[in-house]
């Protein structure tokens, strides 16, 4: 019995069994990311809109057998980690401490911690997508940030074909301390774990309208627009829905009113459209809205990530980089108190130890 968890051990420490199984990774990765370009060649940007762990959920399910090559990839992933955990166990207990072997526990080190960033990412991030008229300020599902579109522009070539898009936007944290910055392509804004990607639709649509009350007079509510009612009341716009778009029942082009009060608290809301079968008026706690004229303006549709995982990603990157150099120059004889020798001497060493 012995002798078989010795074996076992030494197999489950040895730089063998992590090489084959990254191979195993790396081939699984390959065929698995063929197979889904053919399958479906937006497979990529689908599966980004979702925090991994919410993918496996929710998606891997549904699109069976297609996806078993990702669960497949998920087995081989803790396999590695179990592996490379193991053998730097092993390495503490049996392999030579001190600035000699520096190198490899960094690697170790580097490469456990990227996982880890990873495994916080999945379970903790956010996948948010917010669609904002120029001067619309809108929160973002699952965060306590809040999002600003200041301006957009559409970058045309010379026969006016759309190249690019410049955003100005600003983000606040709990409605307060907003950060300006800009999105294009290839250059999302980026504020600490937050990222926010160009538009991936835009144009020019809906932003608000004209919104008649009884009693009371028309106002025309919009971004950053509302209007005060009796009893410390406020009417709002709670969202828009452009022509030919749907949201369970609600058919646009419409706008959504929200009635709040002086903390704002929803007392009551309405969606009033002139799609067939929309109602154009309704009732909010006693007062008659009408829909008036529809206003429109330029609009895009961000994609806002954040992941509180990616400074340890990062942390430990730089650190399976320094790992690497270290060993390198470990091995060139560059390190002092080590050169070649003590390499080839490590390498009996490894085997030795498994």
């Amino acid at each position: 019995m012995r002798r078989a968890l010795e074996a076992l051990w030494r197999a489950a420490t040895s730089p063998v069994t992590f090489v084959v199984l990254s191979i195993m990774w790396c081939v699984d990765l390959g065929a698995g990311s063929v197979a889904a370009y053919f399958n479906d060649p937006q497979f990529w940007v689908k599966m980004d809109r979702y925090p991994f762990n919410l993918w496996m959920q929710q998606v891997a399910p549904r699109t069976f057998p297609e996806s078993l090559w990702v669960y497949i990839l998920v087995v081989l992933s803790y396999l590695m980690v179990a592996s490379l955990l193991l053998c730097t166990i092993n390495w503490f207990l049996r392999r030579r401490k001190g600035i000699k072997g520096l190198g490899e526990f960094l690697v170790h080190l580097g490469f456990l911690l990227i996982f880890a960033g990873f495994v916080i990412g999945s379970a903790l991030g956010v996948r948010a997508q917010v669609s904002l008229a120029i001067g619309e300020r809108r929160e973002v599902p699952g965060t306590a940030l809040s999002l600003q579109l200041d301006d957009l522009q559409v970058v045309r070539s010379a026969d006016g074909r759309p190249l690019d898009t410049l955003s100005s936007l600003r983000v606040y944290r709990d409605g307060q301390s907003p950060r300006r910055g800009t999105a294009r392509t290839n250059h999302p804004f980026i504020w600490g774990t937050t990222v926010i990607y160009p538009p991936e639709d835009y144009g020019y649509g809906i932003t608000g309208g004209i919104v008649g009350t009884d009693p009371g007079g028309a106002y025309l509510l919009g971004p950053g627009r509302s209007a005060p009612l009796k009893g410390d009341r406020v009417l709002a716009l709670g969202g828009i829905l452009q022509p030919g778009q749907r949201r369970g029942r609600a058919v646009g082009p419409g706008l959504l009113v929200v009635m709040r009060d002086r903390s704002g608290r929803v007392l009551d809301s309405a969606y009033l459209s002139r799609a067939p079968g929309m109602k154009e008026e309704d009732d909010l706690a006693g007062i008659k809205v009408t829909l008036g004229e529809l206003t429109e303006s330029t609009y895009g549709t961000y994609r806002v990530h954040r992941d509180q995982g990616v400074w340890i990603v990062i942390t430990g990157t730089v650190i399976l980089a320094l790992g690497t150099v270290w060993a390198l120059a470990g091995f060139l004889g560059l390190v002092p108190g080590m050169n070649r020798a003590d390499v080839r001497t490590r390498g009996q060493d490894r085997d030795e130890a498994g």
